[in-house]
């Protein structure tokens, strides 16, 4: 193996060796975040949270950091320029000089049989510069997908010797004398190539670049001066290259982006047809095969990272919820992408990990003592999950515990009175459990129990005994409260029976005193003989109420009498004469302020209204039913 295959990719590996390990450390150090282990649920579940990464993290970052990034679609121009080797190679790595590189000298055939053309170490080097213009991304535009950025354009390319050999033009000119004449070896070519670059970018901050090329080549063979090539000869033929190399981007995430590099190259370049129509030369054909180190400037377009990768840096450092929306962002923007697959890959995993880290969140807000939140966490957390046992069972443990723990809070609230905020509470668990719905009715019968007291207390006993019974019907717990509750009303209104003197009032009265004596055994002499003196004013309530029927009813018929009578009453009248057929009027008003009895107006109430007489000078002179 020849010096060159060893001492350039030598030299490479010693200038880079320090990037390299720039660049493992800086992994390293974005890597190397840890979390302290974890115990979820009280120790009912646990799985990796050491780590601040989702398992594979390493293996992504190195093989596919950037499988979601939008595709190179052009490279207006790349430019190259550097050094190249033209021979053979020979030796070994361990023993490298001058002759671990030389001269191939099959490399060059001749017309006739002469004296080859001895070129020595030095004259084996040449510089060249290409030009790529115009590299478009085929497949994308095709396929509108593209897994790795393949462009095809067109290379010019143009190589030089630094150092020409001289010819044994004094032997060539013994079997030819046109072949006599200084001239010196110095093959200068021009290659048009298309060209396919291959680039595969795992980095933000840089890619590898493959080449391949091939197409037309034309040379200048000779020089006479070695500052000027000769017209003539020439020859043409066909070129190939392959190269590859690293290139740096220089502004990474713009739309148009630049980036320095160096390549590996390695071309073979045929001229099989010589161009000598003066016979200057006896090269019937030479071959090139030159090995070069070029350094590398180019600009692109596209490349730049997408929704997909920030959405599974995301999912790599654990947070699915964002991810998933990332991912889907990405799916639309991307609808074509050749990765899409994964997307949805990725997709369903932060699905299934999801209610972990909503889990997890609510781990941390239980430790903070913000309960209610941390149930919010756990309920969306367990409504997400899909075929997972072990964390569906742990979380509902934990969902039935704050469920319990709630219900012991309502059942401490009740002891003190606080009947509304406890049923808000047990309502509050009948959201999410069934011992909340189970419990609503009992905890409901406390607060209409509580009315009740409040209306007792405002003096409405009337609606203070109705709530007892709805809420005794409601749970009948409730029945020694309620009845006690009731004995206080009856006291309270055997206090107050004495000055009841509504109907209702004294009822009333009666009726707890009777329930209160009902339930106690007793009530006491005083209020046994408010008792009796209660129902004795209520008996003459219902007397007077009689009475007072009697009468509307004697008056609704003496109304009616009335109005039978009236066709016997005429205009001229006198009073005695009306007052014999209608009787005395319900009301009389006098004339003159009431001081004028000649002028007078009786007033009888009927049921459709009133009948009313006007009197004057003692006669009858008007008759108006109002």
């Amino acid at each position: 193996m020849g010096i060159m295959e060893f001492y350039l990719p030598m030299l490479f590996m010693k200038k880079h060796s320090v990037l390299i390990l720039v660049i493992l450390s800086g992994l390293f150090g974005q890597l190397e975040e840890k979390k302290k282990p974890k115990s979820f649920l009280f120790g009912l579940i646990k799985f990796d949270t050491q780590s601040a990464y989702e398992k594979g993290a390493w293996q992504d970052k190195w093989l596919h950091a950037r499988e979601f990034a939008t595709p190179v679609k052009f490279i207006p121009m790349e430019l190259r320029y550097g050094i190249g080797f033209s021979g053979k190679t020979s030796g070994s790595a361990s023993n490298l000089d001058e002759d671990s590189a030389k001269d191939d000298l099959k490399m060059i055939k001749y017309d006739e049989t002469v004296d080859p053309i001895i070129q020595e170490f030095s004259n084996l080097w040449g510089s060249s510069m290409e030009v790529d213009v115009g590299l478009i991304n085929i497949p994308y535009y095709i396929m509108k997908t593209s897994w790795m950025n393949v462009l095809t354009g067109i290379t010019y390319r143009s190589n030089q010797r630094i150092s020409a050999a001289e010819v044994p033009y004094t032997e060539w000119g013994k079997t030819n004398s046109n072949w006599s004449e200084l001239k010196y070896f110095s093959p200068k070519t021009t290659e048009i190539l298309l060209t396919n670059h291959f680039q595969y970018q795992p980095f933000n901050h840089w890619y590898l670049n493959f080449r391949y090329s091939y197409g037309y080549a034309s040379a200048k063979i000779y020089s006479s001066d070695k500052e000027t090539w000769d017209d003539s000869p020439t020859g043409s033929g066909t070129a190939m290259a392959v190269g590859s190399g690293l290139r740096f981007i220089l502004d990474p995430g713009k739309e148009n982006q630049f980036s320095l590099g160096i390549d590996f190259r390695y071309s073979y370049t045929k001229i099989h047809t010589i161009d000598d129509p003066n016979d200057f030369t006896p090269i019937s054909r030479f071959d090139l095969s030159n090995y070069g180190l070029y350094f590398t400037l180019s600009a692109f377009y596209g490349g730049r990272l997408s929704s997909g990768d920030e959405a599974k840096k995301l999912f790599y450092r654990k947070n699915y919820i964002k991810a998933k929306k990332k991912f889907k962002q990405f799916l639309i923007q991307f609808p074509a992408h050749a990765n899409r697959y994964k997307a949805e890959e990725y997709i369903a995993k932060c699905e299934q990990n999801i209610p972990y880290q909503m889990m997890n969140e609510g781990v941390v807000l239980d430790d903070q003592i913000r309960t209610g939140k941390a149930l919010s966490k756990y309920l969306k957390a367990r409504s997400l999950v899909v075929n997972d046992t072990l964390i569906t069972k742990s979380l509902d443990h934990r969902i039935d515990q704050i469920a319990r723990q709630w219900m012991n809070d309502a059942d401490m609230m009740l002891e003190v009175y606080k009947y509304d905020d406890a049923l808000k509470l047990v309502k509050r668990v009948a959201k999410f459990s069934t011992h909340g719905k189970k419990a609503i009715r009992r905890f409901k019968s406390y607060t209409i129990l509580g009315d009740g007291k409040e209306y007792q207390s405002a003096g409405f006993i009337g609606q203070a005994m109705k709530k007892y019974a709805e809420a005794l019907d409601m749970n009948e717990d409730l029945i020694y409260e309620v009845n006690a509750l009731q004995y206080q009303a009856g006291i309270q209104m055997a206090n107050l029976a004495a000055a009841a003197d509504e109907f209702d009032e004294i009822q009333l009265a009666i009726y707890s005193l009777e329930y209160a004596r009902s339930l106690s055994g007793g009530i006491g002499n005083k209020n046994e003989q408010l008792l009796i003196d209660l129902k004795k004013r209520l008996k003459a309530f219902d007397d007077y109420k009689i009475r007072t029927k009697i009468d509307f009813i004697m008056e609704k018929a003496r109304a009616e009498m009335a109005i039978a009578r009236t066709h016997r009453i005429e205009i001229g009248q006198t009073i005695p004469q009306v007052q014999e057929l209608l009787g005395d009027p319900h009301e009389k008003i006098l004339g003159d302020n009431g001081e004028n009895p000649e002028e007078q107006l009786w007033i009888f109430f009927i049921e459709s209204g009133t009948l009313q007489l006007s009197f004057k000078n003692y006669q009858l002179f008007k008759i108006e039913e109002i």
